[in-house]
């Protein structure tokens, strides 16, 4: 009997194991995994509802090329269908974001782990691997014990909330390259004195950092800049870069708003008063600090080059960002093995055959929304495939 062992038992791991159990069931499949438990991070997923997928997945939402071609072959049909099998059925909220039905994270670990036993997948944790070799046209992994196999999937995710990472030594032994790894979708640390007086505002906002552009809720604490888009640019961020935040409505403009305010100056009793309607107080307090003005005084006081520096403030307000360096509050990771290394078609690595690669440890991150667990999937699914047809002998 043939063998398989698949180092990581994340969710690309469990997706290639399930596969490939489904497309040889004369196979040995193992999953080695460091931690007590496998899955505990999708746990975590869409703040425990599981963010499992999106409708609007497509190749575009990828950076890197292979993970664009992976994409293409596996897409949101490819991988709905491959939840339903396993009585996982899902639904899309308004802006695409696709949930168990259940909204519950845990009953898809759950359908999972059922799969996994129905299939005699074999799960051994607490077995961190430290070395793999090649020896003749097998592979020897070892851990807290040694393995041996015919074919070894590659799934040890990233350093994104994983305590104690060594994906990374394992890969620079096997001569790889690692594109640079830093956190991604995660808040945007700043050391801005006014955000302690913000800790856990939340305010709408468009967000502008170089050409780079999203909006949508964002919570300002003592340390940082979160919420969805500003997880979404925290990729981007390099040290002493300047984060812009516009306060203003979609549909507004800044000639818009000075009419506003000039109008709301003729009745509000102080300055603050002006900005009742537009930010929480909190928020309104230090804009008018910035902008010079003092938010008790009268409007009466106030020029057209206050009001005009009010405006600018409320559609562009300057916050000193830095890169962020806490893989702890990261969803994944930005960087990766270099896709050079993997065959783009199969996610084979080029100078193991029989070695395949998925999910995070590869260059291939995305936006919030499902995108990265469905990357997950679609590695997962892709780097079974190959496998099988390595061990089977099968052109793909």
């Amino acid at each position: 009997m043939k063998s398989v062992l698949i180092i990581g038992g994340g969710a690309s791991g469990a997706a290639a194991a399930i596969t490939l159990a489904r497309l040889q069931s004369d196979l040995s499949i193992t999953i080695l995994e460091k931690n007590e438990r496998i899955l505990k991070k999708l746990l975590t997923t869409g703040n425990g509802k599981c963010n499992i997928t999106n409708t609007a997945v497509s190749p575009a939402v990828y950076e890197s090329a292979f993970a664009q071609s992976v994409a293409a072959r596996f897409d949101f049909e490819s991988v709905q269908a491959f939840l339903t099998s396993l009585s996982l059925p899902i639904k899309a909220d308004p802006q695409g974001r696709c949930y168990p039905l259940s909204e519950s994270a845990a009953n898809a670990v759950n359908a999972f782990l059922n799969a996994l036993e129905s299939y005699s997948v074999t799960v051994k944790t607490g077995q961190e691997v430290r070395a793999i070799k090649k020896e003749g046209k097998r592979f020897v992994v070892t851990a807290a014990e040694v393995f041996e196999a015919d074919a070894v999937i590659f799934a040890i995710g990233s350093a994104a909330a994983v305590k104690g990472y060594n994906g990374l030594d394992l890969m620079h032994n096997l001569g790889w390259h690692i594109e640079r790894p830093r956190p991604a979708l995660c808040p945007i640390p700043s050391d801005e004195a006014f955000l302690k007086e913000l800790q856990g505002v939340r305010v709408k906002a468009a967000l502008t950092l170089g050409e780079h552009r999203e909006s949508g809720e964002v919570q300002l604490n003592a340390d940082n800049i979160s919420g969805i888009c500003a997880f979404n640019l925290a990729k981007y961020v390099k040290s002493g870069d300047t984060l812009l935040l516009n306060f203003l409505p979609a549909q507004w403009s800044e000639a818009e708003l000075l009419h506003y305010l000039k109008a709301s100056a003729a009745t509000a009793p102080e300055n603050a008063a002006l900005l009742n309607f537009l930010l929480p107080r909190k928020l309104a307090l230090v804009v008018l600090k910035r902008a010079g003005l003092k938010p008790s005084a009268s409007p009466a006081t106030l020029s057209d080059d206050d009001f005009t520096v009010l405006a600018k403030l409320l559609g562009a307000f300057p916050v000193r960002v830095e890169a962020p360096t806490d893989y702890r509050r990261a969803q994944t990771v930005c960087g990766g093995l270099d896709a050079r290394f993997v065959a783009p078609d199969t996610l084979a690595a080029k100078a193991y055959p029989g070695l395949f690669v998925c999910g995070e440890v590869l260059d291939a991150d995305a936006p919030c929304g499902g995108f990265n667990l469905h990357w997950a999937w679609a590695s997962g699914m892709c780097a079974a495939r190959a496998a099988n047809a390595y061990l089977t002998g099968e052109t793909l």
